[in-house]
């Protein structure tokens, strides 16, 4: 919650720099509607804007995770005149346009959670430790395995987007330690 918190304070400051005292607009961009980790953040950035006063968050989104259908939702908020964005890229170059667009008409640009490159936002937030992320996912899968009888195999790694920023950097922390995991008999792993 503290990082929901952060990324609104943070948004809102930006979006309040240079302005008059009015409604601020802040669009909370998910990869995608429906996706219980970006409905959460939504609870939070509710309770941020109305702790804060003077702040809407407009929470969307594509149906899917495409960049293009996240391109779509960039141009009717650029229509809308939100005074930020806040989003969390399905593509971190893809989006780069838009949101150049969304800047050069003055909108404050965020990227939290999955990135956007630099050229197309002013800040990013990350409210996590990738190192630890990939740490954790190959210990999650050595006790799947140690669970299954299994000593020895490959695992495969579903992600939900080929071009997700941050799980992309995550499946590079799993593949660092993902070699040195050994499950012994007594049902001990060691990562080396």
């Amino acid at each position: 919650m503290k990082t929901k918190t952060s990324l609104i304070l943070t948004v809102a400051a930006l979006a309040l720099s240079g302005s008059a005292l009015a409604e601020v607009k802040i669009a909370l961009v998910a990869k995608s509607l429906g996706n219980g980790f970006f409905e959460a953040a939504n609870v939070g950035a509710q309770q941020a804007a109305k702790e804060l006063g003077d702040v809407k968050v407009i929470y969307t989104g594509p149906p899917t995770t495409t960049a293009e259908a996240q391109i779509d939702v960039l141009n009717g908020l650029i229509a809308q005149g939100v005074d930020a964005i806040a989003i969390s890229a399905n593509d971190p170059d893809a989006v780069v346009p838009v949101l150049k667009k969304a800047m050069q008409r003055g909108i404050k640009v965020v990227s939290w959670d999955s990135g956007v490159a630099p050229a197309g936002r002013q800040i990013h937030l990350n409210p996590s430790n990738n190192a630890l992320i990939g740490e954790t996912n190959v210990k999650l899968a050595a006790d799947a395995l140690q669970a299954l009888n299994v000593e020895k195999g490959e695992v495969a790694v579903l992600s939900a987007t080929p071009t997700s920023t941050n799980q992309n950097i995550w499946i590079e922390e799993m593949k660092k330690g993902a070699t040195a995991v050994s499950v012994g008999a007594a049902g001990h792993r060691r990562l080396r």
